[in-house]
């Protein structure tokens, strides 16, 4: 039996404008909404008397008003329990206890996590006994955490233990504070919908019976708030578009919302027209041209008659005109036909899964669950080969099932302010966590404060190069910017200290070399009094190094009470810190490499009256090739740090291509290290600049040395072979290049640019 409503078309005349109900007042249920029967998960013994979601013209009777809803709100605080500070070191933990004094009914709540430590670097956090507190999987890098700790009923207490992460980082005292946040109030859940913003990212958005329209984190369980739709009627259900329109379905009306246009709390909507279907409250887009639906056509269900309408939607303009409503397949026909459990009223929405079959939560008069009916949609036509699928997991019966929201990787529904996931395979529906919503108070305490103690509690600071003119790196002047910066060896260490002293007593300042692997005993550096500057009732301590004091490896440093006026502080090199020497690594990543070659390139061919000493490792006064053999005897020595596994990257102590680059300083011209210089190096410096990506010897490709990688760099090379003797075998790709740079050649005092000459150079980038 098919049933069409015609609704007019562009041009024509629309249906009547929406109906005006009474205004009507929603509530949650009361305490004695609830019985407490079944066994859930070993915990509680629960069983929800469900309502199921009539008219609101049928729900009014029973309604209480939101001043007595906030009166059942339950008042929420945290406190710290002892000790509220401890040592930095994983077997140890602070516990936050979040109390509530009202424990009928499930409850989530909305905490934040700040402070100066940051989650997941300084410390982890979890529930105690339960996993009932939920974090983001991909946290803020910075600022306040926000997650969600769930009460079950008869819970009044939820515990949340923080533990320390180790590390070998100097760190002041560290305060982790747990704060109670107001979350808006919302719920339960009416409607919702998938909006696909990426392949990556879904947007999941939810309506209540109140019209508020707002969005979930499916990851901790926070709702929130948008505004209100703007609309007479209850919406029942909401659909995104592909294109990202918002579409909203009361009983009666269609609506288009515009989440984008708030004032004042309401959120704009378009009345399009009435539909015509009964009691409507479940929607989602077409897709796929099922039942020869069109892009911006829409599916709806309602609850009086278990059919699957076509509304048939075409844009005019700014403005969707609703042509006409068709059934189109009869889903309570199709069970009773294959020999199904019938009977079925729709509960209140419809999506589509993964493998593009059409889904609607319904529920069958006598069964305590809403079931998850599958409508294959072969071709232009529709089948149901499987029996509806009861919501429920062991011990737990899944009813009011009014949100289905899935985005073809994660499946989601709602029922009531409860998160479901349904397996995309078994249709099977398990409770994942409690959404924020119910209404709380936040008490005193709102919030309490642990701290994980520092290494000392005034600890002095250490840089390493500070006296020098930069900061970061010794005195080298201007290097090319395509160039990575160099750092340098160990020369200068600062000590800033947390107070004031008068005087360094003896052995009050220890350095010892650990060496390269730390396997050996520590090797102290004696310190003369003229390498170290203080001034009495200072905080600062500067020890100047001479050049070769120290040995390769990694340093420690001591410093007694007596200095710190504290507890001994204790520094051991580290990678983020750099305090470590070895010779050759001149960018300070505790290796030598093709990224320390870079600074002997820059630097070859200069004395070291220009040259930085560092650079000259035969101690000769110039940078020259003499250097090389003990920068290759250093090549590819690493230092080994506390807990910094850094594995070495082979092409950055590759001895071929050391080799290569050496060539390369040896003959700027030989830009790709081969020991000639052939059409080849010019394409090399093409290809680069084509390319735009850097690599560890991008120096190379700046022939001329000027600080730039330009395509007069590789007119360099072509200048050079232009003035060579032809070969008596020359290469076609040699042809090319020679006959170009002849016929630039026939007039010195009318060369071309650089431009017009590396313009016919663009068919050659495959001569490589």
């Amino acid at each position: 039996m098919v049933r069409q409503i015609s609704l007019g078309r562009p041009g024509g005349t629309l249906a009547e404008p929406p109906h005006l109900h009474p205004s009507v007042e929603l509530a949650i249920g009361t305490a004695d909404d609830h019985r407490f029967t079944h066994d859930f998960s070993g915990r509680m013994n629960q069983r929800f008397k469900h309502r199921r979601r009539r008219s609101p013209f049928q729900r009014r009777s029973r309604l209480e008003s939101l001043e007595d809803r906030r009166l059942l709100a339950a008042t929420i605080s945290v406190t710290a329990k002892s000790p509220v500070a401890i040592a930095e070191d994983p077997i140890k933990r602070i516990v936050y206890s979040l109390t509530r004094d009202e424990t009928d009914e499930l409850l989530a709540v909305k905490f934040q996590l700040s402070g100066d430590a940051v989650y997941d670097v300084d410390y982890t956090a979890r529930e105690v006994e339960n996993d009932t507190i939920f974090f983001p999987d991909e946290p803020p890098a910075t600022g306040p955490v926000t997650a969600t700790a769930t009460f079950y009923p008869g819970e009044s207490t939820v515990e949340l233990a923080v533990r320390p992460i180790r590390d070998s980082l100097i760190e002041r005292d560290e305060d982790i504070i747990v704060t109670i946040v107001s979350a808006d109030e919302f719920g339960p859940v009416y409607g919702a919908a998938a909006h696909f913003v990426t392949r990556q990212l879904t947007d999941y958005y939810v309506v209540d019976e109140e019209n508020r329209l707002a969005t979930v984190d499916v990851q901790t369980g926070c709702v929130h708030v948008i505004g209100t739709i703007n609309a007479t009627q209850t919406i029942t259900d909401i659909a995104f578009t592909e294109d990202g329109d918002l579409f909203a379905l009361t009983e009666d009306d269609l609506y288009q919302v515009h989440p984008d246009q708030i004032d004042d709390g309401r959120i704009a909507s378009t009345f399009i027209n009435s539909h015509g279907i009964s009691s409507a409250n479940a929607l989602i887009d077409s897709r796929n041209g099922d039942f020869r639906s069109e892009d911006g056509d829409l599916f709806a269900v309602g609850a009086d008659f278990l059919d699957l309408h076509l509304l048939d939607l075409e844009a005019a303009g700014e403005q969707w005109v609703l042509n006409n409503v068709t059934t189109v397949f009869d889903i309570d026909g199709a069970l009773a036909s294959r020999l199904l459990p019938s009977n079925y009223v729709s509960s209140g929405d419809l999506d589509y899964v993964s493998a593009g079959h059409l889904v609607l939560s319904a529920n069958r008069p006598g069964e305590p669950a809403d079931s998850l009916i599958e409508i294959r949609t072969p071709g232009t036509g529709g089948t149901i080969e499987t029996a509806p699928k009861p919501a429920q997991d062991p011990g737990e019966n899944f009813a009011e099932v009014f949100g289905l929201a899935f985005d073809g990787n994660d499946s989601y529904a709602f029922a009531g302010h409860t998160l479901l996931t349904v397996n995309q395979f078994s249709r099977d529906s398990s409770r994942e966590l409690e959404l924020t919503g119910r209404p709380y108070i936040v008490g005193a305490p709102a919030s309490a404060t642990g701290t994980i103690i520092g290494d000392p509690v005034d600890p002095p600071v250490v840089t390493i190069n500070s006296l020098r003119s930069d900061p970061s790196d010794l005195g080298h002047g201007t290097q090319p910017t395509s160039w990575a910066r160099q750092r340098s060896q160990l020369r200068d260490i600062v000590i800033e200290l947390g107070d004031e002293i008068d005087a360094i007593p003896s052995g009050g300042i220890v350095l010892s070399n650990l060496g390269v692997t730390g396997a050996g005993p520590p090797v102290e550096i004696a310190l003369r009094g003229d390498q170290i500057t203080f001034v009495p009732g200072s905080r600062l301590i500067t020890i100047q190094l001479d050049e070769a004091q120290l040995p390769d490896g990694r340093y420690r440093l001591v410093l007694s009470p007596e200095v710190t006026s504290g507890p001994q502080f204790t520094f051991n090199g580290d990678r983020v810190n750099r305090f470590f020497s070895l010779k050759g690594d001149w960018n300070g990543n505790a290796r030598v490499d093709l990224l320390d070659f870079a600074t002997f390139a820059y630097w070859f061919g200069t004395s070291t009256a220009v040259a930085p000493e560092y650079v000259d490792l035969d101690d000769s006064g110039a940078v020259d090739q003499l250097d090389f053999g003990p920068f290759e005897n250093q090549y590819a020595a690493t230092v080994t740090l506390p807990g910094a596994h850094d594995p070495i990257t082979p092409d950055l102590i590759d001895k071929a291509e050391l080799q290569r680059a050496l060539n390369s300083v040896l003959n700027p011209l030989d830009v790709n290290g081969r020991d000639q210089v052939s059409p080849l190096d010019a394409l090399t410096v093409l290809n680069r600049l084509a390319s735009g990506f850097a690599t560890a010897t991008d120096w190379r490709f700046d022939v001329n040395r000027d600080g730039n990688i330009t395509p007069r760099d590789a007119l360099h090379v072509l200048n050079f072979l232009a003035l060579q003797p032809p070969p008596a075998m020359m290469t076609s790709e040699s042809a090319v290049f020679f006959e170009l740079i002849a016929q630039d050649d026939e007039d010195q005092d009318r060369r071309r640019s650089v431009d017009e000459l590396f313009a016919g150079f663009d068919g050659l980038r495959s001569l490589k």
